[in-house]
């Protein structure tokens, strides 16, 4: 048997020269470094198998394989490579190969041993006419069994050993049974037989083949000799191997359809846009997504260019990418727009050099991802990162939630959206902001109480929500609105951003994610904006605070301390003198002393919290506050009146009033107090003060010199505003001073 060897590189050649020259001891093993001295060898030499690389610089071995076909159809070729791939492998057996292997250990030459010897027995059984006939009939099921490729495994099997006891010297006593992975195939009527031959093999799957001829009972007798001739023995042989080499040939095949059934499936179900193009930019193969994209069969597709199928611009863009890989060799990733049925979309493209077999560029294949969505998101994110600084400038919680309205409606894409915070007052999820297309949809948007809405149980729940159909919901708000999805974003304890659609599940999760980031900053504005009222509130107090500090150290150091002055200074003539005139006017600064201190604790006390007003009778606290009062022969007339408000504050009130009435009015005035819409007022019959000196009377310290502390009048200023009175002073019927006092807000007066 002569072999042919051919590798370019003699230091992988050797090693299989010697290997196989120890398993065919009486083989001729020729060997070449280039095809073509393989070329002449085959030519002149009676060369039986061709065992071949495939990675050689003038020919690669599938080029070398076809060059072989040409002049010898059915010479066995074994392609024994250590570059190999599913591609390379294809190629072979569509150019013909006998054989592929791989180069993977020591073991892999036991098995290129066992292909060459069934390669060789099978092409010897089907081309050396000095093969027995019988060989011939034993043989012929496998080799049609190869040829017809009817995948009727177990039928063909059947037929060999039903085929081989007829090759045998006594046919009609001879029986054949073929186990191959432990199922078992006999002839037909088979009997165990007295006499056998048996051979095995192993596939390079791993499956284990025995293969055993011989005679029944009685078939053969003593003098018969050797019971089996030798050419038995070696068509036993001869045919083992041939079975083994067609399972080996069917696992291979089962292989590559399982690889080639694996490839198509990705081309037709991935979502990515699979695409060949060759040199000239023309389209070689598309996959299913890309002719679902442009409505193109394949059929239609193949031989056009990217300029029949987009618009120029974006043709001159995607080829230049192309010519990228064919002038550099190298592959690139790069965003491309490309317009689909009118929109443009963004598509991230791998796109690397087609080689052919020879190696050389014949195109480029590309994998193109849609991304518009990804890149619409990080524009969202970029657009949202930028917006919160927008956000926190704002001064109120409406101004927050009108600027996000906008965000959300600008960035988002929420056209149908509102804000709705938290009125704490009135226990109920007020809106405060909307986009125009919530009014056109729905008029204008409700106000939300517990537990009668989805908003509410979102802003109770905290959590983000996307609801695909409102109608199914049992906390949907109104059954009959023309929204049917909607999004529900939680402002922590601020309120509830809402969006909504008329189409069913128009929000998916990735809205909600990007919608609480935009929630997220809108709570963190709304809470500055928060503390920064509390801070104003805060401060406000402080100032009114160090203001009355002021005043009560202006007191001291002056209104009192002049008082206080004049006492000592009679004292000390008294004490001199003994002039008892001097304790009248002692005494008097005394009682000057004590009117300062009860201003001064008045004044102090003016800020008593909201939460401890009640209704009060207006009429009975002034007619307490008069008696208290030094007010000489001047008189007092009331009206029945409730006003909502602290008693004690509104004693001082009118104790001041009444003290500066008597005190600018004379002995004789009378004083009126009575009911007014959402108050009441105070009058009297004295002079009254003069237009031009309303604006000041109630500034601290102001006095018209009747030996008033200058306090009074800002005394009943800051009762009247720490109750949300307004005060204005004009004049009485009389021509005297009135004091009129109304509610800021609407609250309940009454007149009784």
């Amino acid at each position: 048997m002569d072999l042919l060897c051919v590798d370019n590189e003699p230091d992988l050649l050797d090693p299989t020269v010697e290997f196989l020259q120890r398993r065919f001891p009486a083989a001729t093993i020729h060997t070449a470094t280039s095809v073509g001295d393989a070329r002449e060898l085959i030519e002149t030499e009676p060369i039986a198998c061709v065992v071949s690389d495939y990675e050689m610089p003038d020919q690669n071995g599938v080029a070398f394989l076809r060059t072989v076909r040409e002049t010898h159809s059915e010479l066995p070729f074994v392609l024994f490579t250590g570059n190999g791939s599913e591609a390379i492998a294809s190629e072979a057996i569509s150019a013909g190969v006998t054989d592929y292997l791989r180069k993977r250990g020591p073991e892999q030459y036991d098995r290129l041993a066992t292909r060459i010897r069934h390669a060789v027995a099978e092409y010897r059984t089907k081309h050396d006419p000095r093969e027995r006939e019988s060989e011939f009939t034993a043989t012929q099921p496998i080799s049609d069994l190869r040829i017809d490729g009817d995948n009727q495994l177990t039928r063909q099997l059947r037929q060999v050993v039903t085929s081989l006891p007829r090759s045998l010297r006594f046919p009609e006593h001879a029986v054949a049974s073929l186990s191959v992975g432990g199922t078992e195939f006999t002839s037909s009527e088979y009997d165990p037989p007295v006499h056998q031959l048996t051979v095995q093999d192993v596939t390079t799957a791993g499956e284990e083949l025995t293969l055993t001829i011989g005679y029944t009972a009685g078939a053969v007798t003593e003098t018969d000799g050797d019971v089996f001739l030798s050419a038995e023995r070696e068509l036993l042989t001869t045919v083992l191997r041939l079975v083994t080499a067609y399972l080996d040939q069917r696992h291979v095949l089962a292989d590559l359809g399982e690889a080639d059934r694996r490839l198509n499936l990705i081309l037709e179900n991935t979502t990515a846009v699979m695409y060949l193009k060759d040199t000239g930019g023309r389209y070689v193969f598309a996959n299913a997504e890309y002719e679902r994209l442009f409505d193109l069969d394949t059929e239609d597709l193949v031989g056009q260019h990217d300029a029949d199928i987009h618009p120029p611009e974006v043709a001159e863009t995607v080829r230049a990418n192309d010519r990228r890989v064919l002038e550099t060799g190298e592959p690139i990733e790069v965003e491309e727009q490309i317009v689909v049925r009118g929109d443009e979309r963004t598509y991230l493209s791998l796109k690397v050099p087609a080689l052919d077999a020879a190696g050389d560029i014949e195109g480029v294949f590309g994998v193109s991802t849609e991304i518009t969505e990804r890149k619409e998101r990080e524009r969202q994110l970029e657009a949202l990162n930028r917006e919160i600084s927008r956000l926190l400038s704002a001064e109120t919680a409406e101004e927050v939630a009108e600027r996000g309205v906008v965000a959300a409606r600008e960035i988002l894409d929420l056209q149908v959206n509102a804000i709705h915070l938290y009125d704490e007052e009135n226990d109920e999820l007020a809106p405060v902001a909307y986009t125009d297309d919530v009014f056109d949809i729905i008029g204008d948007p409700p106000t939300f109480r517990d537990g009668e809405s989805i908003a509410w149980r979102v802003f109770e729940d905290g959590t983000a929500t996307a609801i695909d159909d409102v109608l199914a919901d049992a906390d949907v708000y109104n059954p009959d609105s023309p929204i049917r999805s909607e999004l529900h974003l939680p402002l922590g304890e601020y309120g509830v951003l809402i969006a909504g659609s008329p189409t069913h599940s128009d929000f998916d999760t990735q809205d909600v994610t990007i919608g609480e980031l935009l929630a997220t900053h809108l709570t963190t504005a709304l809470s500055k904006v928060d503390t920064e009222q509390a801070l104003r509130e805060r401060e406000t107090e402080l100032e009114a605070k160090n203001e009355r500090l002021e005043q009560f150290a202006s007191m001291v150091s002056h209104d009192i301390r002049n008082p206080l002055s004049v006492a000592s200074g009679n004292l000390e003539l008294y004490q001199k003198t003994g002039d008892e005139s001097r304790l009248e006017k002692i005494e008097r600064s005394h009682t000057r002393i004590q009117e300062l201190v009860t201003d001064l604790t008045a004044l102090a006390r003016h800020g008593t919290p909201e939460e401890q007003h009640e209704p009060v009778s207006v009429s009975e606290v002034a007619r307490n506050a008069w008696e208290v009062l030094d007010t000489r022969s001047a008189t007092l007339s009331t009206d029945p009146c409730t006003v909502t408000g602290d008693a004690s504050q509104l004693t001082a009130l009118f104790e001041n009033l009444f003290r500066n009435a008597v005190g600018h009015g004379g002995a004789d005035i009378t004083v009126r107090v009575g009911p007014l819409e959402g108050g009441f007022y105070v009058e009297d019959t004295g002079d009254g003060i003069p237009p031009d000196e309303r604006d000041a009377v109630f500034d601290h310290g102001y006095t018209t010199g009747y030996s008033g502390s200058g306090i009074g009048l800002t005394i009943v200023s800051r009762i009247a505003k720490a109750h949300d009175w307004d005060v204005t002073l004009t004049d009485s019927d009389e021509g005297g001073a009135r004091f009129e006092f109304r509610a800021t807000r609407s609250v309940e007066t009454t007149g009784s």
